[in-house]
């Protein structure tokens, strides 16, 4: 009972910060229409080519099961930051001590906190995934799936898209919870997104099990260089967010609510 009412103030907490709203504006705005600008382009181009065919191609059109998803990745960062952010938040302006005024009880306010989380952020990648996939394959002039059914190949990708910004974002939020600062999961996170995490999973093999490259494995298409092992992936993403969770849990429960007075 007392999570949760926790898990209800913390969502009200939520519903009302404009950097979740400034969020949901770009992960369900501003995503499908990459989406749409994308597959415009391939059908001006032509499903059917190759880069024999057309030079400007790096590699060969996938099949129109995996349309759709390049696009997701945009959303993927600012939704990695906002848990940063709401993870080192809990710290600032010394909202913890406002909270444990309503709730004394560290450790329920910790797992409200990882509930809410993981909960709003399933949800709002599973809507904004599945909006863009629509849009993408409605933006193709019925050359695409049916939008609303799509594939079991398509169905199976948007949860595996799920999974990887989940566990990426409940990383972060972890990680800014630990170090009480935003700029920690940010510097280590970001630079990963922007392809340092595969550079390094490409040339060492320990970089791999570097997050972000992990997440790649669950989300990788077949004419991608990266490995498509959703398994491997979510079992490395889940063993740092165990880490990460069991640090920042500790340290939640232990240390001093922080802040200068």
């Amino acid at each position: 009972m007392r999570v949760a009412r926790n898990v209800y103030t913390e969502f009200y907490k939520l519903i009302h910060s404009r950097g979740w709203w400034l969020i949901l504006c770009l992960v369900l705005l501003i995503q499908p229409v990459f989406g749409l600008l994308e597959v415009k382009q391939l059908v001006a181009i032509g499903l059917d080519a190759t880069p024999q065919t057309q030079p400007e191609l790096l590699e060969a059109i996938p099949p129109l099961d995996y349309f759709g998803f390049d696009a997701t990745q945009f959303g993927l960062l600012p939704i990695v930051i906002w848990g940063g952010i709401s993870g080192a938040g809990a710290y600032q302006n010394h909202n913890l001590r406002v909270t444990l005024l309503y709730s004394s009880r560290r450790l329920v306010l910790f797992s409200a906190k990882i509930i809410t989380l993981i909960a709003s952020t399933v949800v709002v990648s599973f809507i904004s995934t599945f909006i863009t996939i629509i849009v993408t394959h409605m933006g193709m002039a019925g050359l695409g799936l049916n939008p609303i059914t799509l594939s079991p190949i398509a169905w199976m990708f948007i949860g595996y898209t799920v999974i990887q910004w989940t566990l990426l974002t409940a990383i972060a939020f972890a990680i800014g919870l630990l170090c009480r600062h935003m700029i920690v999961p940010l510097v280590f996170l970001i630079p990963q997104i922007y392809n340092l995490g595969n550079y390094l999973a490409q040339r060492w093999s320990w970089g791999n099990y570097l997050p972000v490259a992990a997440s790649n494995m669950i989300t990788a298409t077949p004419v991608k260089t990266i490995a498509h092992e959703p398994l491997k992936g979510a079992m490395i993403l889940i063993l740092w967010l165990s880490i990460m969770l069991i640090m920042a849990g500790y340290t939640f429960v232990r240390n001093d609510v922080g802040g200068n007075y």
